[in-house]
């Protein structure tokens, strides 16, 4: 979760009518990736709604190769007997994906992209192995790059942007991305931006200057929110 300078948009950013929705694809130029650098980050899981508690962590290590993003997430929850790793990589420049590999959590995962579609196995905990091999006319993103696409988005209040994404629990989506406005985090401000992935739906407040995720929210049952936030 990562970023690049955006500060031509602050403040005399263009308004975008939400009937204006910006089509975004593998390689078409489209998002901006020059923020993303290599390094490790680490993030705090807070429960914050019904009640305040801390229930996890996540630590990603990025590292750029050849022109290609491997990221590699530790994704710990104590209380759930959880920590799930997952391995990506994309190209750097576009998030093009080549390879997703996830363990440790609801499945394990392996996953190949590639212009026709997508292949490889999914095997739910204490279930068996599922073959996957999906074809498409056209490439598609990693839904689980979908934080980092949302950050790579030409930031403007009202824009809408829809992009085909994969994942192997509900195989092709077109994920809508909405930016609707800013809000303050701390003394930093970002651009908040709504992600819809169909039965699911996301918040990320990206920073308006570095694309840093400064917060990403998501309610996985009613009446529950859990946010995911920088280490101090």
């Amino acid at each position: 979760m990562r970023f690049l300078l955006l500060t031509a948009l602050l403040g005399a950013a263009p308004a975008f009518a939400q009937a204006d929705t910006l089509a975004v694809v593998p390689g078409d130029g489209t998002l901006v990736t020059d923020w993303i650098t290599p390094g490790t980050r680490s993030y705090t899981l807070r429960l914050v709604q019904p009640m305040q508690q801390d229930v996890g962590t996540s630590t990603e290590t990025i590292v750029l190769d050849g022109g290609e993003v491997i990221r590699t997430t530790v994704l710990s929850v104590p209380m759930q007997g959880m920590e799930q790793r997952d391995s990506l990589r994309a190209e750097a420049a576009t998030l093009m994906p080549l390879l997703n590999r996830s363990g440790g959590g609801a499945a394990e995962v392996s996953l190949e992209f590639m212009a026709e579609g997508v292949v490889g196995t999914s095997t739910p905990r204490g279930g068996e192995t599922e073959t996957i091999m999906e074809m498409t006319d056209a490439p598609v993103f990693d839904g689980s790059w979908i934080g980092d696409i949302a950050q790579s988005l030409p930031f403007a209040e009202g824009l809408v942007a829809k992009a085909p994404v994969f994942t192997a629990q509900g195989g092709f989506i077109d994920a809508v991305m909405t930016v609707t406005g800013q809000e303050t985090v701390g003394d930093r401000t970002g651009w908040t931006v709504e992600i819809d992935l169909g039965p699911q739906t996301l918040t990320q407040v990206v920073d308006a200057e570095t694309r840093e995720m400064l917060v990403l929210r998501l309610s996985p049952q009613p009446g529950v929110v859990i946010e995911m936030t920088p280490t101090d």
